[in-house]
């Protein structure tokens, strides 16, 4: 527990940074970035001592509010240290940026930040995790905000905070009806609660509309693609890598703690609202050209995958197989965490990329590689994992949630879910694909080929503290993608209380015995198969017989151009003409100059892919609610007697109701 205090102290000396006088400005930045890193150090060994040992510690009470940590909680814990330091390293560099535009503010809020999702996680009753996380929605609020010049931001951070406040207003009915019914509102007490079924559904459905809704689960997720563009690169990363997974936490010790997981129609609501989030998630991402909104639609499919691995789990459960379940609910912590490391590094890079260049538009890019060539290294990597490919962290939690729902499928009794398993295992397929060709298409048009505008000509690499950050996020995602062991085995822990399933010598492999059989993923066989494929294609292509010319491009008789590259849109088109009906793209023709009746005009193409739930959920309420505004303005008249008249009114209405 010292380790744990420690770093709440460095974290309140972090906060305190902002205080410092401006000459002083600098020295309050490093200060407070390296406060933060180190903090986030002693959070990440605190956690590992927790899920080494299986011990809880706590509840530890100050007056009204108390702590509490066991080993659900170290594994967010975890999450949190390690992309905690890597971003603060990273932000000591990134940060220079807003020199002389608050930057005191943006590092102490930071280090704010990551104390309020720490208290979030160590909370040990409701009024201490309501305090944390609204602590926690007004620091994001603001420094989501930081660039309050710009009205885009503006917009954004408000539509984020209106958005987060309707989602705590679900966690606190939820946390009310389950106080309710319990001794008193520690959490302790709340698992032992009376609930009647009804009133359990209510609060099922009020936890997961809260924790979906800060997960950026669909329909609930129209803040995350504006609020992540808006906010500094290293206060995206991490929202995307850290933040959101908060929310699984937050629904995990719900379900787990206060609820059950035996509803069958709580699992099959959980898993089909992952799997839309995951297909339209990386649709959408598919289509974006701002490298920052691609990410955040990025994030909320790889939230559909984890909430799909979580109701995967729970109809385990429900249907009789918990320990099958074991499988799915630990894909949600591997893939928790490996999305957290991949999230934080394409954040991190997309940020390098814009102070390099000054803009996110990935078509003014191109030929980045070769000026900045660890920084397109890095964010390699990070592509790579997003797309799930072999040696990355992120093929093993997929691959575990793809195993969990072919467990569902073997172990479902009824021909009907066997078709619904039949269904989502298509569907993750087709994510799956669709999450490749997104990464390519985004670190090609931006890294490869040749230069897009002239602003690449400005484009440098990193300073040293940036690529330290990104570095070490690369260096685990590949470490955990070869030797996936370590991260199962302490996610395993998580679920055991510290009891670790798989043994920590097989080192090479996941290996899982859940439908009767054996399955294997082994990145040490992976390694040997590419070893030999690439051996062969090497003793082929060095014969003799092998040469290569190289030729221009045939492009009607002219030289091609640079202009004439594919772009993010034309290499997207045929993915946008298939799926026409779900993203309904509007286009728009403009005429800048007619010099002539056949030819010689001038005109401009725009695309726009407005998002569908945005435009028939959002606006019409918005509209709904404007409307209502301005009919409940003649009530106000501004007369005194009138006013005095609603009261009146009003006592004669609560008079008569007391009488009934």
């Amino acid at each position: 527990m010292d380790y744990l205090f420690g770093a709440l102290g460095l974290f309140v000396l972090g906060v305190l940074t902002m205080f410092l006088p401006k000459r002083l400005e600098l020295g309050a930045h490093y200060s407070g970035m390296l406060l933060a890193a180190g903090a986030s150090m002693l959070v990440l060994l605190f956690s590992l001592g927790i899920l080494v040992t299986g011990m809880t510690v706590g509840p530890l009470v100050f007056g009204r509010y108390s702590l509490m940590v066991d080993t659900w909680s170290a594994a967010f814990l975890l999450i949190t240290g390690l992309s905690g330091a890597a971003v603060s390293i990273y932000g000591i560099g990134y940060g220079k940026g807003y020199l002389g535009q608050r930057i005191r503010l943006l590092s102490g809020l930071w280090n704010l930040f990551i104390l309020s999702m720490v208290l979030v996680i160590v909370a040990g009753d409701a009024f201490t995790f309501i305090l944390s996380w609204e602590v926690m929605a007004l620091v994001s609020f603001l420094l989501v905000n930081h660039e309050s010049e710009k009205k885009e931001v503006v917009y954004a951070a408000y539509q984020y905070m209106v958005m987060t406040h309707l989602g705590t207003a679900a966690i606190l009915v939820a946390f009310y009806l389950l106080g309710s019914a319990s001794e008193d509102f520690s959490f302790a007490a709340m698992a032992a609660n009376t609930l009647d079924t009804p009133m359990r559904h209510i609060v099922f459905a009020s936890a997961f509309i809260g924790f979906a809704l800060k997960s950026g689960l669909m329909p609930l997720h129209v803040w995350l693609p504006n609020a992540h563009p808006a906010a500094p690169s290293h206060v995206s990363a991490l929202m995307s890598g850290v933040m959101l997974k908060v929310a699984v936490y937050g629904f995990g010790r719900f379900m787990f703690w206060f609820l059950d997981c035996s509803t069958f129609a709580y699992g099959l609501i959980v898993m089909c609202v992952g799997l839309v989030s995951a297909f339209l998630g990386v649709l959408y991402a598919s289509m974006e050209k701002d490298m920052k909104r691609i990410l955040a639609y990025s994030s909320v499919e790889n939230m559909g995958i984890i909430y799909t691995a979580f109701g995967c789990g729970m109809l385990l459960t429900a249907t009789g197989k918990g320990s099958m379940a074991f499988i799915a609910f630990t894909a949600v912590l591997v893939h928790s965490l490996s999305h957290s490391m991949m999230k934080c590094l394409l954040f991190m890079g997309a940020g390098s990329v814009l102070h390099a260049t000054g803009t996110k538009n990935i078509e003014q890019l191109g030929a980045l590689a070769s000026r900045m060539p660890l920084t397109a290294f890095f964010t390699l990597i990070g592509a790579m994992s997003l797309a799930s490919l072999p040696f990355t962290s992120g093929l093993v939690g997929e691959w575990m949630t793809l195993q969990s729902v072919i467990t569902l499928a073997w172990q479902a009794d009824a021909q009907e879910m066997r078709v619904f398993v039949i269904l989502a295992f298509i569907l993750m397929g087709l994510t799956g694909a669709l999450a490749l060709g997104c990464f390519v298409r985004l670190y090609g048009v931006t890294f490869l080929g040749r230069r897009r505008s002239s602003l690449v000509l400005k484009a440098h690499e990193m300073p040293a503290s940036m690529l330290i950050g990104m570095g070490l996020e690369a260096v685990l995602i590949l470490f955990f993608g070869i030797l996936p062991a370590p991260m199962v085995g302490f996610m395993q822990s998580a679920l055991t209380g510290g009891v670790i399933i798989m043994p920590m010598e097989n080192l090479f492999g996941v290996f899982w015995a859940g439908n009767g059989s054996f399955s294997i993923y082994s990145p040490l066989i992976l390694a040997i198969l590419a070893v030999f494929i690439g051996g062969i294609l090497w003793f082929t292509l060095s014969g003799k017989k092998c040469f290569v010319e190289q030729e221009e491009t045939w492009n009607c008789g002219t030289v091609p151009t640079r202009r004439e590259q594919y772009s993010a849109t034309g290499f997207s088109k045929p993915l946008r003409r298939a799926f026409d009906f779900i993203l309904n793209p509007q286009r728009k023709r403009v005429y800048l100059k007619k010099n002539h009746e056949y030819f010689g005009r001038q005109q401009e193409y725009h695309l726009h892919i407005p998002d569908q739930f945005s435009e028939f959920l959002y606006k019409p309420v918005e509209h709904f609610v404007v409307r209502s505004a301005d009919t409940m303005r003649a009530l106000q008249q501004g007369s005194v007697r009138l006013y005095i008249g609603y009261t009146m009114i009003a006592m004669i209405a609560v008079l008569i109701w007391g009488v009934m």
